[in-house]
């Protein structure tokens, strides 16, 4: 990236960052850090990652609703999804940070742009709800936690501030040991936006959520009914490639060099 390209990103984010209101302490370590994002985006070429648009017509790597730029869909067991997303979707494997990077991508690139699009104003956080039901000491052993740490330094590195809220319901007893550790690596930031809650969490989401996008077996009124599985549908695995990105390689090769396949850029 040039120096003048480098100038042009930052305006752009100056731009939209004067609409919103930050308590911001430290400009030069705000800069710092923004540079810093800048060069580890060029580093990993993640501005050639490809991200779901219904005009390149890419599978979703997660249920979406709702949005004006991608139609309704559910993840499903293509074969332009890799065998990974699959795998982590249901479990936790060493490819969730490649996962997570995608997910990351297409929420900035499509999602948050059709939200601000709908809103008149930028949108630019998201609420995040996490059900625990169903886990044990099994599933929170410390690999699981290892990747856990590398998502929450990758988010508090290079997606600053994109997190709004997060519910983790349904709590099961081992986590309040897990979240000991789990404290250690976030920001006071961060930690001040998370709630965890047990198996009375329905008055909490809605105080949040509205009743109509919550889905009904979180306590709302959203059923998804016009989609196969309703608001959260499950997979399964057919013959999809084995590799650590989102997406098969050739599709990851096809972004490099065509602008429909990559879809919209972070920074436009």
């Amino acid at each position: 990236m040039t120096p003048e390209e480098q100038k042009e990103r930052i305006r752009q984010l100056s731009k939209e960052l004067n609409q919103v209101e930050y308590n911001l302490t430290d400009e030069d370590g705000a800069k710092d850090q923004l540079l810093k994002t800048i060069e580890w985006r060029k580093a990993n070429q993640i501005d050639f990652h490809p991200v779901a648009t219904k005009d390149n017509k890419l599978p979703v790597l997660y249920a979406v609703r709702g949005y004006d730029a991608i139609p309704d869909s559910n993840l499903e067991s293509v074969p332009g999804v890799s065998e990974a997303v699959l795998r982590i979707n249901k479990y936790m494997g060493e490819e969730v940070e490649g996962y997570h990077l995608a997910c990351n991508e297409f929420l900035h690139r499509v999602v948050m742009k059709d939200c601000s699009k709908k809103a008149g104003r930028p949108i630019n956080r998201e609420t995040v709800i996490f059900d625990c039901t169903g886990m044990g000491w099994r599933q929170l052993h410390m690999p699981a936690l290892n990747f856990i740490r590398a998502i929450a330094d990758c988010d508090q590195k290079y997606y600053p501030e994109t997190l709004n809220k997060f519910f983790l319901v349904n709590a099961p007893s081992a986590f309040v040991y897990v979240w000991k550790i789990v404290k250690a690596w976030l920001d006071p930031g961060t930690i001040a936006k998370i709630q965890i809650l047990g198996s009375d969490y329905k008055d909490a989401l809605l105080k949040q959520i509205p009743s109509e996008n919550l889905p009904s077996f979180l306590g709302g009124e959203c059923t998804c009914q016009h989609m196969d599985g309703g608001c959260v549908p499950s997979q399964a695995t057919k013959d999809n490639e084995t590799v650590s990105t989102a997406y098969n390689t050739q599709i990851m090769n096809e972004a490099k060099t065509s602008d429909t396949v990559r879809g919209p850029s972070f920074y436009e």
